[in-house]
């Protein structure tokens, strides 16, 4: 295989995936990380064509059109890769690019062939690096794909690099004087098209974990829905966090939501739900997590210290629900909303999240049935449940004023709650 037909492959390559991409972006527009890697293909692809047709076209076309457009296209996978990481595109990967040109307004590097494939060599393997970086430093998603990633652009760069110093040192005269010219090549579609696949499996593991959010979060609110909630409970047991020797469930019923409903229309009640999600998550921030358990039901785990902290907890997102005024629009009077929580703890050793639901809710229950706006704590696997006082501050104390109250006061109603 000769230069200029490896090239040509490579270029084929290129261009078909950039149509598919840049297709399936056309399809749906919110596939930006698509988009701008098919674009990084159609150039790339493109600047390998006009960099083939050295001989056929105008060499300024094929020498500053070409290789400039090949490194625009990896450009674009930079910026895509940043996209992909939600982080922010910039022009700083537009350097090596700049280092071409700038190259090429040295008369003694645009006159000889082997100054300018080395200028051109070292401005590619730069941009290469540069997305080697990109890669390595979002690291936090699918960590080993993006090793192997980083490793393939390195080898990339490696090559160019290798290319570079041949065309130092031997001083070709033509890409027929370039020595292994088609060992290069080849190695060149080589990287391309484990880029590829590589890219493609970062896309699928980003459909995959966006279609995971999806079957997780509440639709409306975007928390966690109940599935997503309890499936994070075992994880959340083993999570190391000092000195946080418990778990605490806490349930929260919003009081009277149905007559929020009924008198300020379901609009009013979604707008209740979303704010209440909001607070809570706010209240809650790295403590824990917060879902959507269903209807007007919520819940939050968290690994605590003990019972002030979870008590604490719980009571900031009670008490700044009933002090914080919702409007459903500019100028309406306030919805007033209260919520009932109940919590249950248990050593992070023994916990069991069917045992702890079934406490939390029957504090819940306890909270509603006196009086509602209130908090109880489940102390234990028996009936015992403590009212918590709507004065509590300190969440510090160890002491506080507390109601006993047995499960045989209360008084169930068919269909679940008091």
């Amino acid at each position: 295989m000769d230069y200029s037909t490896a090239m040509m492959l490579w270029a084929t390559e290129a261009s078909t995936l950039a149509v598919l991409m840049i297709g399936a972006w056309f399809y749906d527009r919110r596939l930006v990380v698509t988009g701008l890697w098919g674009l990084g293909f159609a150039l790339h692809g493109g600047g390998i064509l006009l960099v083939a047709l050295r001989g056929i076209i105008p060499d300024l076309v094929s020498i500053v059109g070409g290789n400039g457009l090949a490194l625009v296209g990896v450009a674009c996978w930079c910026n895509g890769m940043l996209v992909y990481d939600e982080r922010r595109p910039t022009a700083l990967v537009l350097i090596p690019l700049g280092m071409w040109l700038s190259a090429l307004t040295v008369p003694a590097i645009m006159a000889h062939f082997w100054a300018r494939t080395s200028a051109f060599q070292i401005s590619g393997a730069t941009a290469y690096l540069i997305f080697a970086a990109i890669v390595f430093a979002g690291r936090r998603k699918a960590y080993r794909t993006r090793i192997v990633l980083a490793g393939v652009a390195c080898l990339q760069a490696g090559l160019m690099l290798k290319m570079a110093y041949d065309s130092l040192h031997l001083r070709p005269a033509g890409f027929l004087e370039m020595p292994n010219v088609a060992s290069y090549a080849v190695g060149n579609i080589f990287c391309l098209v484990a880029g590829i696949l590589l890219g493609a499996k970062l896309l699928m593991a980003r459909s995959e974990a966006h279609l995971q959010r999806l079957a997780d979060s509440d639709p409306l609110t975007g928390v966690f829905n109940r599935r997503g909630l309890l499936d994070r409970f075992q994880q959340l047991c083993r999570k190391t966090t000092g000195a946080k020797s418990h778990i605490a469930i806490v349930l929260f019923d919003l009081d009277h939501f149905k007559q929020i409903n009924d008198r300020h229309g379901h609009k009013a009640g979604d707008v209740v739900l979303t704010e209440f999600c909001r607070i809570a998550t706010t209240c809650l921030g790295e403590r824990g997590i917060f879902g959507r358990m269903g209807g007007e039901e919520f819940a939050c785990m968290m690994q605590v210290g003990g019972p002030p902290e979870a008590i604490g907890v719980t009571e900031a997102i009670r008490l700044t629900l009933e002090h914080t005024e919702i409007r459903i629009a500019e100028g309406d009077a306030p919805i007033p909303v209260t919520v009932s929580c109940g919590i249950a703890l248990s050593p992070l050793s023994s916990a069991d999240l069917d045992a702890m639901l079934i406490s939390a809710d029957r504090a819940l229950y306890a909270a509603k049935f006196a009086g509602r706006n209130g908090t109880a704590l489940a102390t234990g696997t028996g009936d015992d449940i403590q009212l918590i006082g709507p004065g509590f501050v300190d969440p510090a104390a160890e002491e506080r004023e507390v109601t006993p109250l047995k499960r045989h006061a209360l008084v169930p109603i068919i269909g679940g709650r008091i």
